[in-house]
């Protein structure tokens, strides 16, 4: 079972008249359903909502018709909602985060075990949640208040990408009748399994066939798969690794595989995704030696280090513990 959302969360959120929802840097599916699936619901009962991305979003997801804002001031709207904002260094604006964790109604929404955001009056983490889009869709759904098929999409698209198609450990008997009555609102199942894994552009295709059969390395006895992307072979395929959502499960996937690794370079250091596939060896602890965060089955950190054989070093150590226990 979920947490327990605070008493008069719903009621609170909803006294507002001016929303403005932000969520991390280089949102996933999870922060795009959990941010406009919010600002539709809020629309959808008369209220004004806008969302801040401050860069474009997956490619994927402009197939949803998504209406953002660059920027915005904060002093413009009554309330303020940050979702699925692991720690403040990740949202999108933080500057303009960083000013209103104080404030009284600023409302933090979350997943992560890991949140350090820390709103000083509605500050609600549920670790045992699946997704941020379902503790939204849940506050929608218990406010006894209008729903839209187009609301109850994000929702479950965000549920969708954060369960892996509800494949992952984190699809609970509570995400499924949550997404049955999100279906009974409307949105579209068959539309949605399209849009998020049956769209795949042939670039992308043929970057992750050249990362399986030339990139892949294996350790401790095969149970470690992990792979580097070195800039070239992005600019080979012409492909963003802002498009990477779900790129490590190509990893995860391979038979006798326990815990996955995707590691690329970026301005400072080296970015560290980690996935496991079994509840008995954790990666949020090796992401948090690091500085990082995440989930227990799925976590990451950014490592400062000279070249990838030094992280691959430094990886293969920690690993090969976790492993071993």
């Amino acid at each position: 079972m979920t947490a327990p959302m605070p008493e008069n969360l719903v009621s609170a959120l909803l006294a507002g008249e001016k929303f403005l929802i932000f969520t991390h840097l280089r949102p996933d599916g999870d922060a795009i359903g959990s941010a406009f699936g919010m600002r539709s619901f809020l629309n959808d009962i008369g209220k004004k909502a806008d969302v801040v991305l401050p860069t474009d979003p997956p490619a994927r997801y402009l197939k949803f018709g998504l209406e953002c804002l660059r920027s915005a001031d904060p002093a413009n709207y009554d309330t303020v909602i940050a979702l699925d904002c692991a720690t403040r260094d990740r949202i999108a604006d933080g500057g303009a985060m960083a000013l209103l964790t104080s404030e009284e109604r600023f409302f933090n929404l979350d997943h992560h075990f890991t949140n350090n955001v820390q709103a000083s009056v509605w500050n609600y983490v549920d670790s045992k949640a699946s997704s941020a889009s379902e503790i939204a869709a849940k506050i929608a759904l218990s406010s006894g208040r209008k729903m839209s098929p187009h609301t109850a999409r994000f929702f479950l698209a965000g549920m969708m990408t954060d369960t892996g198609g509800f494949k992952f450990s984190n699809t609970t008997g509570d995400v499924l009748r949550t997404a049955a009555l999100l279906l009974d609102h409307g949105a579209n199942l068959e539309e949605l399994v399209n849009i998020l894994f049956f769209s795949k552009p042939e670039n992308q295709l043929r970057f992750e066939s050249e990362l399986i059969s030339k990139q892949i390395r294996r350790n401790c006895s095969g149970r470690f798969a992990y792979a580097f992307i070195p800039q070239e072979m992005l600019d080979k395929y012409d492909f963003s690794l802002k498009e990477d959502e779900g790129l490590i499960d190509l990893l995860r996937e391979i038979d006798g595989v326990v815990i996955a690794m995707l590691v690329h370079r970026q301005s400072d250091g080296f970015k560290v995704s980690l996935r496991s596939k079994d509840p008995r060896y954790p990666v949020a602890p090796v992401a948090a030696a690091f500085g990082g965060g995440g989930h227990l089955m799925a976590a990451g950190a950014t490592l400062k280090c000279d070249s990838f054989e030094e992280v691959e070093k430094l990886l293969l150590e920690k690993i090969a513990k976790v492993l071993e226990d």
